[in-house]
């Protein structure tokens, strides 16, 4: 029972980090919302409509105590359903370690840099203001997210799965899970 509530857990837990913990310690341009390389890892492990779920519920609550109408909530549920839909858990076992780390690392970051590019150019039309730091801090804001999500994929895994081998969810358990 524990663990199919531990990813609602971790879900609250990192939104109140992200938008009540962190915010106080550090206001820096490279702040990588935890949120989002959560969603990312319960996507790879229970399956893509266990991130669609968990990013609408994180990015819900996001948006509700930050007052952003709605943004976070579509580019979370958008990312948890990518994640799952790009990286298939069958596939993802097999070959080299590095592969499978090669591949969730540049899925990561590919999603993470496709957002923070969609970002910039939202705050050019509402702010109509545009400068290249914006691209280059996305940039590497991304290889902080691409590495934080893989930090957490494997001790995530063995905490939901109760395993080190990889959890293999079928399309059909997927919606049933769900």
């Amino acid at each position: 029972m524990l663990k199919r509530l531990m990813p609602l857990i971790l879900t609250l837990a990192a939104m109140l980090i992200d938008t009540a913990i962190l915010p106080v310690f550090y206001h820096g341009t490279f702040v990588v919302p935890l949120l989002f390389p959560l969603i990312m890892c319960i996507s790879l492990i229970n399956g893509r409509m266990q991130g669609l779920l968990f990013g609408m519920i994180g990015g819900l609550l996001v948006d509700i105590t930050t007052g952003t109408l709605g943004i976070m909530t579509f580019f979370f549920m958008i990312v948890g359903f990518l994640m799952g839909l790009i990286i298939v858990p069958s596939v993802d076992v097999s070959g080299p370690i590095w592969r499978q780390w090669l591949r969730r690392t540049l899925a990561a970051f590919l999603l993470f840099l496709t957002a923070e590019i969609l970002f910039v150019i939202y705050r050019f039309f509402v702010t109509n203001s545009f400068a290249w730091l914006y691209l280059r801090d996305g940039f590497i804001r991304s290889g902080i997210a691409a590495l934080l999500t893989d930090a957490l994929y494997i001790p995530l895994r063995k905490l939901f799965t109760g395993s080190k081998e990889a959890h293999t969810v079928s399309s059909e358990q997927e919606v049933k899970l769900f």
